[in-house]
């Protein structure tokens, strides 16, 4: 891997400005506690963890509920057993986009609210917009045929009627602003110039050192915060309690399950409903890293395949359109076409939606996607996916068909230690391979709020691809319900904050939202 995207070490370990004692075996600077830290106490055998809220999971979602949380001042224990970017954050190419939502639905102001709030926090702090790698790049929605075109030509209108200057592009204008970019014939583009990219793993990275410098927080990275166990209170204000290797993680007030694709397991087996692990899959996504080719005009823009707007449907139906398949081609030379018949190396049953994406990192390298597989858990990069997307992108990049013709050669000789590995040689040079879970919630709506029948216990999960877009908002609606529901039970809990009560204040109105609420999705995606 390029080292952009290093993950951070697999080793466990405890961070808090605020431990009453640190943990054994490493060594921990412990300044005077404060009011609501995170409190650690007992022997080593049995360690005991407190927090006000607990939050399951360090993907971009957790961690901007746990810095919502903090700004309210409520202390707060995150537990990552994968570390950071071990689902979707790590592994997509960071796009803050507008261009490719319907204006008007939950999803729409969700991801409204959230570029909102990014814009806030970089213009705040010129530190973090350099961290996050922002990038005003603006978005390209490139149509393939004379429907998909003016189906573009909607979407302009459509756009403009929200407020959200959007410009229809001709074959002719397109090349003018990307000479590298030749749209099938009939094809057309869509800009929206107030798009914008982030570095999804570099922002996980900054929200994360910026929760570790507030007071009250508190974070268990490796095998330390594996979660065995989940013990619901049987009262409300009693406090749920997270088992993990060695000790008890106690939330005093609320937990929070925001593990991505893994939640519907942990809340199937603490509630003992199974429609939970039914309704959050995993759809497996390949993004291609790679230096820019020799002769090829640089990617000014990030680009979007028009069919690719389908995933953000929000509709159950729309979003089990059926997949564009891509099998491992037979030649170099045959390109992959959006009617081809496919397999990963991971199941041969299983079929890949190929999508054109791409764009320019901001450290200079090209970004290539982009994949979906429902239902594949396995993170093993598959060179016949490889060589699909590069085979795709090279329909939209004349430049990348040296790249193409490689990958497909190596593909059909079964060189697969070429492809992942940086190797190959020649027009493969220096490519890597991310794979990342995509959190699919069926019907294709993520899940935020409490869940009924356990106070204290709530969701942020199922974001699908767009976790980095919806994850600010996700955090501030949450923490909405999360403070509600410490102003109800605060006063009667010992030594509880009471920091944050109520619901009042800018910001998300929760009823707009119950869409999303988690056991209305769920009895949603069991209706008939």
């Amino acid at each position: 891997m390029l080292a952009r995207n290093t993950a951070p070490g697999s080793s466990a370990r405890v961070s808090n400005r605020a431990l009453i004692k640190p943990l054994p075996h490493r060594s921990v600077r412990c300044p005077k506690p404060v009011a609501r830290s995170v409190s650690a106490r007992g022997r080593a055998s049995d360690d005991v963890l407190a927090a006000d809220v607990v939050i399951v999971g360090a993907g971009i979602v957790g961690l901007f509920t746990a810095q919502e949380l903090l700004r309210h001042r409520l202390s707060v224990l995150v537990l990552e057993k994968k570390g950071l970017c071990a689902g979707a954050t790590g592994a997509g190419q960071g796009y803050l986009w507008m261009a490719h939502r319907a204006p008007g639905s939950v999803g729409w102001a969700l991801a409204a609210r959230s570029v909102a709030l990014w814009r806030r926090q970089v213009q705040a702090d010129e530190a973090f917009r350099a961290a996050v790698e922002w990038q005003d790049c603006g978005s390209l929605l490139v149509s393939t045929a004379p429907e998909e075109s003016a189906a573009l030509s909607e979407r302009q209108l459509a756009l403009n009627g929200v407020g959200l200057r959007a410009s229809y592009l001709d074959p002719p204008r397109l090349a003018q602003l990307e000479p590298g970019l030749v749209p099938p014939q009939g094809g057309a583009g869509l800009m929206v110039e107030s798009d914008l990219q982030i570095n999804g793993r570099a922002a996980a990275h900054a929200l994360l050192q910026r929760c570790r410098e507030a007071p009250g927080f508190g974070d268990v990275m490796g095998p330390e915060a594996e979660v065995l166990g989940l013990e619901l209170a049987t009262a409300p204000g009693g406090g749920h309690v997270v088992r993990t290797p060695g000790r008890r993680v106690h939330a005093r007030h609320g937990l929070v399950l925001s593990a991505g694709v893994w939640t519907g397991g942990l809340l199937s087996a603490a509630t003992g409903h199974p429609g939970w692990a039914a309704l959050l899959q995993p759809r497996r996504g390949h993004l291609l890293e790679m230096p820019q080719p020799a002769g090829m005009p640089r990617v000014t823009h990030g680009m979007m395949e028009m069919s690719y707007t389908k995933h953000y449907a929000s509709s159950a139906s729309a979003s089990h359109t059926a997949a564009r398949a891509v099998a491992p081609p037979a030649a170099p030379s045959s390109p992959a076409s959006s009617s081809s018949p496919a397999s990963s190396s991971s199941s041969p049953s299983e079929l890949a939606d190929i999508t054109f994406t791409a764009t320019t990192s901001a450290s200079g390298s090209l970004l290539i996607g982009s994949s979906r597989e429902s239902g594949v858990w396995d993170t093993t990069p598959s060179p016949a996916i490889v060589a699909a997307i590069l085979q795709r992108a090279a329909l939209f990049l004349p430049g990348l068909k040296p790249a193409a013709a490689a990958a497909a050669a190596a593909t059909a000789a079964a060189a697969s230690d070429g492809i992942v590995g940086g190797g190959g040689g020649g027009a493969l040079a220096g490519l890597s391979v991310l794979v990342g879970l995509r959190p699919y919630a069926v019907g294709g709506l993520p899940l935020v709020g409490p869940v009924e029948g356990a106070p204290g216990l709530f969701v942020a999960a199922g974001h699908e691809g767009s976790g980095l877009c919806m994850g600010p908002a996700t955090g501030e609606l949450l923490g909405r319900y999360i403070r509600k529901h410490v102003g109800a039970s605060a006063a009667a809990t010992t030594g509880s904050s009471g920091g944050g009560g109520g619901d009042g204040g800018a910001g998300l109105d929760t009823r707009s939202f119950q869409e999303l609420l988690p056991d209305v999705r769920r009895r949603a995606a069991a209706a008939p």
